[in-house]
């Protein structure tokens, strides 16, 4: 099925046999892992990764682990490292890619450093992905890192450079790509409900979500024009500083 719109009380769909089905997601308000104890997490993965095993177990067990844990620990780093060679962590990542089912690209990127540092990562990545490939390719974000889905094509396979960027660029990108999210447009509808600027049509009553959304989408669809307008900046800033950790 292919949705074809959303109003307050339904969703209106119409068949669409033989197209491929999007890569499902999930929006919530989980913080996802911090990027210092991503690298923390990183850090402990190199270390056991390097050691022999009796003194990964060690270290391990020396970390708080019964014996059960440490051995699954050091057993799945140990497969990890058979099945890639290299096992990711705070100072190596790594990037695995392969054709699914449908014949299209897999890429996944290896990443310890969490949700706040992979998701303006994966917001970037399909801004390039759409430029590269004229497609509305996907690229996914959790705390363990990213799963890009490329369309097949007659250009060469891809590779690590569709996700390498200059650190000096980030910003700008991910501030440019972001006024388009759902989460920017939450974030935005939240600002705004506490500038008072979506007034209740009755002061006793909570307003119903599709309300506050529709009412907050037309407020949106002015002040886009005003990029200065404060809360369209706070919006930016909740979102690059308090969701992301664009730094």
């Amino acid at each position: 099925w292919r949705i074809e719109d959303i109003t307050h009380d339904r969703v209106l769909v119409s068949p669409a046999p033989g197209q491929p089905g999007r890569m499902p997601f999930w929006h919530g308000d989980t913080l996802g892992r911090p990027a210092e104890l991503g690298e923390a997490i990183g850090s402990f993965s190199r270390e056991l990764a390097t050691a022999p095993r009796e003194k990964a177990l060690k270290r391990a067990a020396d970390a708080g682990l019964d014996t059960w844990a440490a051995d699954n620990l050091v057993q799945l780093i140990e497969d990890q490292r058979e099945a890639t060679r290299i096992v990711p962590n705070d100072r190596q990542l790594l990037i695995e890619r392969f054709h699914d089912e449908l014949g299209d690209w897999r890429l996944i990127v290896h990443s310890p450093y969490g949700l706040g540092v992979h998701a303006p990562w994966a917001l970037i990545v399909n801004a390039r992905l759409r430029e590269r490939y004229g497609v509305e390719a996907q690229a996914l974000a959790s705390d363990d890192g990213l799963v890009l889905r490329i369309p097949e094509t007659d250009q060469d396979p891809p590779g690590a450079d569709l996700i390498v960027f200059d650190a000096d660029e980030i910003e700008d990108l991910v501030t440019r790509e972001v006024g388009g999210s759902a989460l920017f447009a939450a974030r935005f509808r939240e600002c705004a409900a506490r500038a008072l600027l979506l007034p209740r049509r009755d002061p006793g009553k909570r307003s119903p979500l599709w309300q506050q959304r529709q009412r907050s989408a037309q407020l949106l669809e002015v002040a886009a024009r005003y990029p200065s307008f404060p809360i369209v900046l706070e919006a930016i800033r909740e979102v690059l500083q308090d969701v992301y950790d664009v730094p």
